[in-house]
């Protein structure tokens, strides 16, 4: 991983876990393909007040607002090695809109 990307996830992702959530997703994204980087899988988390989940299993305390977490769903979407920034973007879009009663966020795996 180059040093800007690297940098990036540092300064940005959300601050409580080792898991690579951002709040400006689309943002990640370009900065991810500008430096030659690919998304492999997305995990999907449910941004809610703590105790408060609908669809996440439990997950990670936003240490940035109190009360709030970052809870685990079971929608996940593998094996997207090949496919374009707009492809992802699309695939990110259309959950989003599917399940538009919850916040959610994709977590990204890299390669």
């Amino acid at each position: 991983m180059n040093t800007q990307l690297e940098q990036y996830i540092q300064t940005h992702k959300v601050s409580s876990a080792n898991f690579l959530v951002f709040r400006d997703w689309e943002e990640f994204l370009n900065i991810l393909f500008l430096n030659n980087g690919h998304v492999e899988m997305i995990i999907w988390y449910e941004y809610c007040r703590i105790n408060e989940q609908r669809i996440g299993m439990g997950g990670y305390i936003d240490e940035e607002k109190r009360g709030y977490m970052w809870a685990e769903t079971d929608i996940y979407e593998e094996n997207l090695q090949q496919k374009s920034m707009t492809e992802i973007s699309k695939y990110i879009s259309e959950i989003r809109s599917n399940y538009a009663d919850y916040d959610l966020y994709p977590e990204f795996y890299i390669g």
